[in-house]
């Protein structure tokens, strides 16, 4: 802190010396001067922390130059010593605003203590106003990067009334801030996220709003703010872009379905016409048009399958949950396929967890994911092999693993793109089912694969976790 100064004021040169050695040990700056007009000169060109004022000078009263060094410098403390007291005058010094009444002979011990206080008062003050200077400055930068800001920022009280609404929501919303100050704010917000926020216009654009909830310091001040994005044109090519995907996605399931399609109907427009010949030449014994009629028959059960995979996959609807226990699922499903894998020489293994939880899931659904992934193991093993079924679970969820040594597949391999398929009859749909299956119960179906150990693995939300 920067030496305060002291000024003395009296015509007794001896006194006014002995006045400021005294006050001089309270490391201050000390100046002397004998009349009331050298004092008002000082005063004005530089700053005068105490001023000790004698009652009686040679050019005036020492109460008119109270008033006047208050004047020039309002934060100055005055203490009138005088040898001559007098209710009056004492009165005159209280209504001037002296900070002290003194009466010579002054004690060292008061003058110092009095000296001591008046100037802490004054550092007080001055540190006081320095403070709100810089409050003031620091407000105006906040405000001034508010205004600047490419943003919408608004601000609520703790009423949820607006009490900053900066000028970037003025220029989109055509509504000033006079008008917005103390309108209720808090549904334009919300909770956050993207919100409508309606125009003077009449239309509305959509916010993308970010909020923080802060403890005001005092009543009145801001609780929440909000700092928003216009993103309207962001939604609207957003929906744009969906629709395009939903439109190439429609395009791409009816190629893919349309080629599925014609190659069992050339199979068997091809054995009708090898049927059509053979009647034709009278050759319609049962031992030739058996084969030709079951080849046909094939065809057909084959696009059967094709159409009732293809409304699975495409066709969504709600899901019929209810408590299901996993562990059962997979023995079951186990058991159902026995037979099959006993005659492929395919070993069975259930590595089931004891403490697997309960979730709600739709149990026939997920048998059918099951089904289709241990079918699909299998016939990756056409030499036999080993297939695990093995269950466990996380805090939030529950997996199940169906596992082979089969060959396996490039990790590129798009297994759940519809109608991809390395089976000959195969319809590319199985396994896009089953990534549907889970994806449709809130979960997840990744696959890791290598020669000999290639692992599908179905994880499912437990109810209430997270």
């Amino acid at each position: 802190m920067a030496t305060q100064h002291v000024l003395v004021v009296d015509d007794d040169d001896a006194l006014a010396e002995n006045i400021g050695e005294i006050v001089a040990a309270l490391d201050v700056d000390i100046t002397v001067t004998p009349t009331g007009a050298a004092a008002v000169a000082l005063a004005t060109s530089r700053p005068i922390d105490l001023a000790l004022v004698d009652l009686r000078l040679p050019d005036g009263d020492g109460t008119a130059l109270l008033s006047r060094l208050r004047a020039i410098s309002p934060d100055t403390e005055v203490v009138v010593i005088t040898g001559d007291a007098s209710i009056e005058s004492a009165a005159a010094a209280v209504r001037g605003g002296a900070f002290a009444y003194l009466l010579k002979p002054v004690s060292p011990p008061d003058l110092l203590d009095t000296a001591r206080r008046a100037l802490a008062q004054v550092a007080l003050r001055r540190e006081g106003a320095r403070l709100r200077r810089e409050l003031e400055r620091s407000e105006r930068t906040n405000r001034e990067v508010v205004e600047a800001v490419p943003a919408l920022v608004l601000a609520l009280d703790a009423d949820g009334r607006i009490c900053l609404w900066n000028r970037r929501l003025e220029e989109l919303t055509g509504y000033p801030r006079d008008e917005m100050i103390g309108r209720p704010g808090r549904d334009l917000v919300g909770g956050g996220g993207v919100r409508p926020l309606p125009t003077r216009a009449g239309g509305e654009c959509l916010i993308r709003w970010e909020r923080a909830e802060v403890v005001p310091a005092s009543v009145g001040e801001a609780r929440i703010y909000a700092v928003g994005t216009d993103v309207t044109a962001e939604q609207e090519m957003l929906r744009r872009a969906l629709r395009a995907e939903r439109l190439a996605a429609v395009g791409t399931m009816a190629a893919g379905l349309a080629h599925e399609v014609r190659n069992p109907l050339n199979s068997a427009l091809l054995q009708l016409q090898v049927l059509g010949r053979r009647l034709d030449r009278g050759d319609a014994t049962p031992e030739t048009l058996r084969p030709i009629t079951g080849l046909v028959e094939d065809e057909i059960r084959r696009l059967e399958r094709l159409v009732s995979d293809f409304l699975a996959f495409a066709q969504s609807r709600p899901l019929q949950l209810q408590p299901t226990a996993l562990a059962e699922l997979c023995r079951g499903v186990l058991a159902f396929v026995g037979p099959e894998a006993a005659v492929a020489g395919v070993r069975l293994h259930a590595v089931l967890a004891r403490d697997l939880p309960s979730i709600q899931a739709e149990p026939e659904r997920l048998r059918q994911v099951l089904l289709n992934l241990v079918r699909n193991a299998m016939e990756a093993m056409p030499g036999g092999g080993d297939l695990t079924i093995r269950t466990s679970h996380t805090r939030d969820a529950v997996e199940i693993e169906v596992q082979d040594t089969g060959q396996g597949f490039p990790d590129e391999t798009p297994i759940f793109d519809a109608f991809f398929t390395t089976k000959p009859k195969g319809t590319g749909l199985g396994l896009a089912i089953a990534h549907r299956i889970a994806t449709d119960h809130g979960g997840t179906m990744r696959v890791r694969s290598r020669p000999g150990d290639t692992c599908f693995t179905m994880s499912l939300p437990i109810p209430g976790a997270g």
